[in-house]
């Protein structure tokens, strides 16, 4: 049984995931799906193989699902991708050590215990007059505040990110890298409302898929490269710029990967799968 973790506000299968679970069961694998937060622990740890693709909802309770990756390591699950590529690409704070080993990032700062002061001297130290200030752990935009001096009383405190806030995104878009076994597979770009500048679905997001060149696929890979090992799935998610690629997020937790975009990636998927089943 190879088992899909999914959450409570979204019970039913996304075009990406009916396509992953179709293709398993054409290859005669057992496939299902599950809310991780009420289904049995032992229910995941006696799967073939679990994927947190839809854990979509751990950003109310990141401690929990913490624990969850935690007691079913220690219950000999087979977690693909693996808990340490889990449990690094949880806190945001990654983004920071991409920036130490020369990738390209937004210019950002791990703020701890941070007060408004804290902040407005950070922005005033980078000339920022905008930034975006994001819990360390969320996800799907959850939390994340674009902040400026007109709007000082309403800033977060506490841990955070606090970001070089990237005035093109609205024009560019997000452009999103799925990559199965550390080869690229598709991109997808995600089309912004006018005005926004958050690249989710509930902000008004559309989606198309597009064609990147070899010089954008080679830099999202860098970033892959960077890792200790190849996670079974990714999705890369950045800026195309004319001067270079420059990473927003490296998502390897519960990326909603397009597999729908892109006939026969949810086969190239199942068969990365079974290879790391043996």
């Amino acid at each position: 049984m190879i088992l899909i973790a999914t959450c409570s506000e979204y019970p039913h299968p996304t075009p990406s995931l009916e396509a992953l679970v179709s293709a398993l069961k054409a290859q005669g694998m057992d496939a299902a799906y599950l809310p991780w937060k009420t289904t049995p622990l032992e229910t995941f740890a006696a799967a073939e193989a679990a994927l947190p693709l839809c854990c979509w909802d751990y950003y109310d309770d990141p401690g929990r699902f913490l624990a969850w990756i935690d007691a079913l390591e220690a219950r000999g699950a087979r977690l693909l991708n693996p808990p340490e590529l889990l449990r690094w690409n949880f806190r945001k704070t990654y983004l920071l050590e991409l920036a130490e080993a020369g990738l390209a990032v937004p210019k950002t700062f791990h703020l701890q215990g941070a007060n408004r002061q804290a902040i407005a001297q950070r922005m005033e130290a980078q000339g920022w007059s905008v930034a975006v200030a994001k819990p360390v752990s969320s996800q799907s935009g959850h939390g994340v505040q674009k902040i400026d001096w007109s709007n000082i009383d309403r800033w977060p405190t506490g841990e955070m990110l606090l970001q070089e806030y990237q005035h093109d995104i609205g024009a560019l878009g997000e452009t999103t890298m799925t990559f199965i076994d550390g080869t690229f597979s598709h991109a997808v770009r995600r089309v912004l409302k006018a005005g926004e500048w958050r690249a989710n679905a509930q902000y008004g997001t559309t989606y198309e898929r597009v064609t990147v060149s070899q010089d954008v696929i080679d830099t999202a890979k860098s970033y892959l490269d960077f890792l200790p090992q190849t996670p079974l799935y990714a999705r890369v998610d950045g800026l195309v710029r004319s001067a270079g690629f420059v990473l927003m997020e490296l998502e390897l937790i519960d990326p909603y990967l397009y597999l729908e975009f892109a006939p026969g990636s949810a086969d190239v998927m199942v068969g990365a799968v079974l290879q790391r089943l043996g």
